[in-house]
């Protein structure tokens, strides 16, 4: 009589920690990525095309005022007869709300909805572009710019939170780019527009520009998003989707940010230097040296400061897709070596020929801009992201305040050589502190 034998199918291997779920993470896993979803794996993507395209889009709107009325500084002042300083406290205003608000900002996404706070904030926004329209004298000026600042500030800081939460491991960099790009985009045309209009309706039509796009950033998040996304996305309850405080949880302390470790330490350096060397060298010593010592017209920078502009969207859209593809964190490095070598072509300037070829150059250096902040959402649990944007808005507020004081002084001192040196010196220092953090956690992260 023949024996039947027993089928036994072959045993799988066992799970391993660094296994992440679902088909994008197990395509991460294969090609080695470094996206860090083993960690949190409730991190699909949340949002779908329509709401990531309307937070994309609505990013800017809440501080478009302060984009419009740029141009029109000058006839304000003549208008109302304002000093010099009046009108820098009238301009410092928009910053300080800022430096106030972002940290602030961040934890109100752990308590309640982002929707419903990013709704609050662009209606504030609204009104008080509304009431600049009014305005007579500095201090209402500055009071309404505050007001503007102090919304804006969580309008983004809610848009923000939410896109990195809700995008999702696979395409988290490239969202960022989109958003970053938009950004950059809306900043060419802005300021032109409002300059535009400020002839024939005189410099009052910034404020008007502002409660326009206010308005139509609250009804985009109204009628494009949904309030169960934005909760999941920092990790609320679906039962505090309708915008209701999260009493019954224990709200995260800033302390528990460690849990980003080394990734997340390594997006805060990268952050400072990315803005620090935009607003400080680039935006302000590369036409200071184009002026004063090559000759050139203001025209002449401003067209070259636009195309540079378009070249780093391209290198923003570029560097968010090879994020995505082979490593956020991997990209980090490379992307700040990028920066710094950027830098150091700027000490080849010479001549007129140079300066146009080292600057347009330049904008190849935006390739690093949209990783720190997808690198955050890879990093952190949806809980704690929201305290992770306050403190990465809060490094840019360190750099945007410290780049143009470091760089007068450099000037001051030692003329654009100097400043050329502190800056790259300040990005070669954190290049090298984020190559020892990954190799010092080679061995933690998972896909490697």
């Amino acid at each position: 009589m023949r024996r039947r034998l027993a089928y036994h199918p072959p045993e799988r291997p066992p799970a391993t920690f660094g296994s992440p779920p679902g088909k994008a993470a197990a395509r991460a896993t294969k090609l080695g990525l470094d996206h860090a979803s083993a960690r949190h794996t409730a991190d699909e993507e949340l949002l779908n095309g329509a709401e990531t395209w309307a937070l994309v889009i609505c990013q800017p709107l809440a501080q478009l005022s302060n984009q419009a009325l740029l141009p029109s500084l000058g006839s304000m002042r003549a208008d109302l007869s304002l000093s010099y300083v009046e009108l820098g406290w009238v301009v410092a205003a928009f910053g300080f709300a800022r430096l106030l608000a972002d940290l602030p900002a961040g934890g109100l996404a752990s308590r309640w909805n982002p929707r419903m706070v990013l709704m609050v904030a662009f209606a504030a926004s609204a009104i008080s572009s509304a009431l600049g329209v009014f305005a007579t004298n500095v201090w209402q000026i500055a009071g309404v710019r505050l007001l503007i600042g102090i919304a804006s500030s969580i309008a983004q800081a809610m848009i923000l939170i939410w896109l990195v939460g809700g995008s999702g491991t696979a395409v988290r960099g490239r969202v960022m780019a989109r958003s970053e790009a938009f950004f950059s985009v809306l900043g060419l045309v802005v300021p032109a527009l409002g300059g535009l209009l400020a002839g024939p309706f005189g410099w009052r039509v910034a404020f008007v520009l502002g409660a326009i796009a206010a308005v139509v950033g609250l009804l985009a998040v109204f009628a494009f998003t949904q309030g169960g996304s934005a909760a999941r996305a920092v990790g609320l309850d679906d039962r505090h989707a309708a915008s209701r405080l999260a009493s019954s949880a224990p709200q995260p302390g800033w302390l528990e940010l460690r849990q980003g470790g080394h990734m997340l330490l390594a997006a805060y350096l990268a952050t400072f230097v990315v803005f620090f060397s935009r607003n400080g060298l680039l935006n302000a010593g590369l036409p200071v040296l184009g002026a004063d010592k090559l000759g050139f017209q203001p025209f002449e920078i401003g067209l070259l400061f636009s195309t540079m502009n378009a070249v780093a969207i391209g290198a923003v859209l570029l560097g968010g897709r090879l994020g995505d593809r082979f490593g956020r964190y991997r990209m980090l490095a490379p992307a700040v070596a990028l920066l710094l070598a950027a830098q150091l072509l700027l000490f080849l300037i010479q001549d007129p020929l140079t300066y146009v070829i080292v600057g347009l150059l330049q904008g190849l250096s935006a390739f690093v801009n949209p990783l720190p902040a997808s690198i955050l959402g890879d990093a952190l649990p949806a809980r704690l992201r929201g305290q992770g944007i306050a403190v990465y808005r809060a490094v840019c507020d360190v750099a945007l305040l410290s780049a143009p004081a470091v760089l007068g002084l450099t000037l001051q001192l030692g003329g654009f050589a100097a400043a050329e040196f502190a800056t790259a010196a300040a990005t070669l220092a954190v290049l090298a502190v984020i190559l020892a953090l990954g190799r010092s956690a080679q061995t933690t992260v998972p896909g490697r």
